[in-house]
């Protein structure tokens, strides 16, 4: 079943993901308060962190609508959004092996490893992957990670004070 699902559905699927199995494991095993801890940011509260969450659905929801319009001239921004939850995967991984301990996150991160390696597979088997739309997915990748943190720290620093 799993090998029937065409990549222009792997973005959107990821985000609705996200949105709504990841957040939810991240909210009910005290993610804020873990960063709060492990991070030392000490104005980081659960309304700080849905807030910041907002930024990165925003990202991700432009770079997958862009995509949708265009399939093909946009195929990194798509393919950034695999990559985003692959990165998502790594930082869990990295800080429950760095603190040795569980990142609240962790366990449904697991599920963008797998939408991420889903994804190149189906772009090879269409002959779509190559250096350029791969070098452009990690770009594009990384934006949906830098855009929302300076976003959401200029919003945080300048607007509301909370820096």
């Amino acid at each position: 079943m799993i090998n029937k699902i065409q990549f222009k559905y792997l973005p959107m699927i990821s985000i609705l993901f996200y949105i709504s199995f990841h957040l939810i494991e991240e909210g009910m095993f005290g993610f804020p308060g873990w960063v709060k801890i492990r991070w030392g940011i000490p104005i980081y509260d659960t309304e700080l962190w849905l807030i910041h969450n907002y930024y990165f659905t925003f990202y991700l929801l432009l770079g997958c609508f862009l995509y949708t319009m265009n399939k093909l001239k946009f195929l990194p921004l798509g393919l950034g959004i695999l990559i985003w939850g692959f990165f998502n995967f790594l930082n869990h991984t990295m800080f429950s092996i760095i603190f040795i301990e569980y990142s609240p996150g962790m366990v449904s991160s697991i599920v963008f490893l797998l939408l991420f390696v889903l994804g190149i597979q189906k772009l090879k088997e269409s002959k779509l992957l190559d250096t350029k739309q791969l070098s452009l997915g990690i770009l594009s990748g990384i934006l949906y990670w830098v855009l929302p943190i300076i976003s959401f720290l200029f919003a945080d620093i300048v607007i509301l004070g909370k820096g």
